[in-house]
């Protein structure tokens, strides 16, 4: 346990010795979180802008926009005449929304005659571009049951009768985990993983791969009794404690100042973070053992650590991912660990839903610190056949001279 300690405190004597590295595994992740989290701080999309053209110019049409203008989600902000004005204004990202009322709307829906109002939503953003469609979508077919449920009253049916006419198979939904769908809740959280995720094996690649630049490989192996084990086990705890810290300010602290409520228990959250901690650390010791240089092993950590976000299936479901790829990132400790912090985050599931992530965690992290620590012994036993071959010479260079 000496030897663990003594590689805990050089690691923490060379992290105080440069402050650029200090700062980037304990202020900037903090900096990060925070910046990333008031980007989404407002939850939700309200009054994005839109326009309208109104060549009918009648009651109906009048209330149309009026109905559009209810909406919490759009403003209209622009009345226009013609469609080359409106399409100026979505090139310019004025708006996000255009609605194109045709004339005779009204006279054709008194003569029961179908009319379609245009909806122009600029997708080109996914997100303002399914609200809106969504919301015009609901309006116009709201406004539209109300004019049959006005005709069929007129005809002489019942209010009950007028309903089960317009709506002859209705549908109650109920959303599940995030109801009121903030944007918040459900993307800000994983972005805060995916900064740590990063970190972890950011510091699990520098921390080994500055040993092998400093050439101070054989002399961490001395202080830890002469054990490649004991050296990679002192350095990864030093990280993880590190990576620990940072979970507890972004659990306690972080999410509060956010209003994002962690529906189960933090202590489930800590036991995930721990192991996920222990895989990515060694996840970094691997990749710096295998490239051996500061600058591939940082390649290769970008490599991994940039994407993984996107390969853990918090935006893109993994089982819909092609099969080697969905395979693939089960390698990433990411994945597991924003599948397993979900159920506990937002679907309040116990603890135990989360063990078959907590074991995949620990496998990943045996796996990854074996090859580690066997690779290191390789190299330092080349080292050492080198060194032994060089003695050789440089006697048998002697003997010649003599």
């Amino acid at each position: 346990m000496k030897d663990i300690f003594r590689i805990i405190k050089r690691e923490w004597g060379f992290l105080k010795g440069r402050r650029l590295y200090l700062a980037a595994l304990i202020v900037f992740p903090l900096a990060d979180c925070i910046f990333l989290g008031g980007i989404y701080a407002s939850g939700m999309l309200e009054k994005m802008p839109a326009a309208v053209i109104d060549n009918d110019n009648s009651k109906l049409s009048r209330t149309i926009v009026r109905y559009f203008n209810a909406s919490p989600d759009i403003d209209i902000r622009y009345r226009l005449s013609n469609v080359r004005e409106m399409k100026e204004l979505f090139e310019r990202d004025k708006i996000s929304l255009g609605i194109y009322i045709p004339k005779g709307t009204e006279k054709n829906i008194k003569r029961q005659k179908p009319q379609t109002i245009v909806v122009f939503t600029n997708a080109a953003n996914y997100i303002t571009g399914n609200i809106t469609s969504i919301d015009a979508a609901t309006i116009i077919g709201t406004v539209g049951a109300g004019i049959k449920y006005k005709t069929l009253a007129k005809r002489g049916f019942s209010s009950n009768q007028a309903k089960t006419l317009i709506r002859p198979m209705q549908n109650d939904s109920a959303r599940l985990f995030n109801p009121a769908l903030n944007y918040n809740f459900y993307l800000t959280p994983g972005l805060w993983l995916a900064v740590l995720h990063q970190l972890l094996i950011l510091a699990g690649t520098l921390t080994l791969s500055g040993e092998y630049d400093f050439r101070t490989v054989r002399r961490m192996k001395k202080i830890a009794g002469n054990s490649v084990f004991k050296a990679l086990l002192g350095k990864t705890l030093m990280y993880v404690l590190i990576a620990m810290l940072h979970f507890e300010i972004l659990y306690r602290a972080i999410f509060p100042l956010f209003d994002i409520p962690i529906v189960s228990t933090v202590l489930a959250a800590e036991i995930l973070s721990l192991f996920v901690s222990l895989a990515g650390v060694s996840l970094g010791l691997m990749l710096a053992a295998i490239f051996k240089n500061r600058l591939d092993s940082l390649k290769a950590c970008l490599l991994i650590s940039a994407p993984a976000f996107l390969f853990s299936g918090y935006t893109w479901p993994v089982a819909q991912m092609p099969k080697p790829l969905a395979y693939f990132v089960q390698l990433i400790p990411l994945t597991p660990f924003i599948e397993a912090f979900r159920k506990i985050y937002q679907q309040d599931l116990g603890i135990e839903f989360t063990y078959p992530f907590v074991i995949q965690l620990a496998v990943l992290a045996v796996i990854f610190f074996g090859v580690t620590a066997q690779l290191v012994n390789n190299r330092l036993n080349d080292l050492k056949d080198f060194k032994v071959l060089k003695d050789l010479n440089k006697q048998k260079s002697a003997r010649i001279r003599d």
